[in-house]
């Protein structure tokens, strides 16, 4: 097949893992023997004291000059990482592989040992971009705007005990309740925060928005799911400690006695390389023992 001419990867990686920061190292030697061109993120640059040499073919740059300039992007880490650079990638509409180097992996789905050959087939085109929903978070009061490809979460910070929460779809109310706190997920983000709050797993592909509340003081509060185009808002309160907000893991803004978030469909889906790992109901299956009978694994032992 022809080889992709004047492609630029990027390459990110969790700069607290030792095995991330040697998988970037390895992978640079590959791409510069072959002469294909790679921006290294610069805090992942300096711990490998990596600097572009002339006639190399690679070169250092901030993510938000990764997620512009790169044709695709490699994360090394787990999913934390891979959501992290998406932050970057976003606005870009740039394809993003991620490399499992976790014990859990939904979206860093590719082994380290088999990122050269995800490289050459995307040189060589053997790949697809599968494009998952994000949703966006918008506080009115602050002029403020933020993306999430997993979940947008309300909860309980500093002293707080417990968050009042009132919750309306499209404007209809939805419910009062209270709670640790509530999370807003898309599909791909229902496998992970979600699910541990007892929230249904839904396929990635799926046009949903799931609301899930967390601990809620009330045994009827249960999750829903609502359609891709809702508008979700969420009235949170506390009468002492804060109400602190995330998106995919990352601080959203300063913490609050009283929020209002007002949640959709984001305007950009992100772009995964998906292909070059297991299926999604593998991974199910794999990474949570899905729907794995208990009794046969046990009969097998005797």
């Amino acid at each position: 097949m022809e080889m992709a001419q004047g492609v630029v990867f990027g390459l990110f990686g969790n700069t607290g893992k030792q095995a991330a920061i040697e998988a970037v190292q390895t992978t640079i030697h590959f791409l510069e023997e072959r002469g294909i061109a790679f921006l290294v993120e610069e805090d992942i640059a300096a711990l490998l004291h990596y600097t572009a040499s002339q006639g190399s073919s690679g070169g250092v740059g901030s993510r938000t000059m990764l997620g512009r300039h790169a044709d695709f992007v490699i994360t090394f880490g787990g999913d934390g990482t891979m959501l992290s650079a998406i932050q970057s990638t976003l606005p870009y509409d740039t394809p993003v592989l991620g490399v499992n180097l976790g014990k859990l992996g939904f979206l860093a789905d590719v082994a380290v040992d088999e990122v050269f050959q995800a490289i050459e087939h995307i040189l060589e085109g053997r790949h697809t971009v599968e494009r998952r929903m994000t949703i966006t978070g918008k506080v009115a009061d602050e002029m403020l705007e933020f993306h999430a490809l997993n979940d947008i979460v309300l909860a309980k910070g500093g002293t707080a005990k417990v968050i009042s929460i009132d919750a309306f779809v499209d404007g209809d109310f939805l419910a009062s309740f209270l709670a640790d706190g509530i999370i807003v997920s898309t599909p791909t983000g229902s496998t992970a925060y979600s699910l541990a709050t007892g929230g249904p797993v839904v396929v990635p592909t799926s046009e949903v928005i799931v609301i899930s509340p967390i601990s809620a003081h009330t045994l009827t509060a249960r999750p829903v799911i609502v359609p891709g185009n809702s508008r979700i808002d969420v009235h949170a309160s506390t009468e002492e400690g804060s109400v602190t907000v995330m998106h995919d893991g990352h601080p959203a803004m300063r913490e609050s006695e009283r929020i209002h978030i007002g949640i959709s469909r984001g305007r950009h889906p992100v772009a995964l390389i998906k292909n070059l790992g297991p299926n999604y109901f593998e991974t199910l299956r794999i990474k949570l023992i899905w729907a794995q009978d208990g009794r046969i694994a046990d009969s097998a032992k005797r």
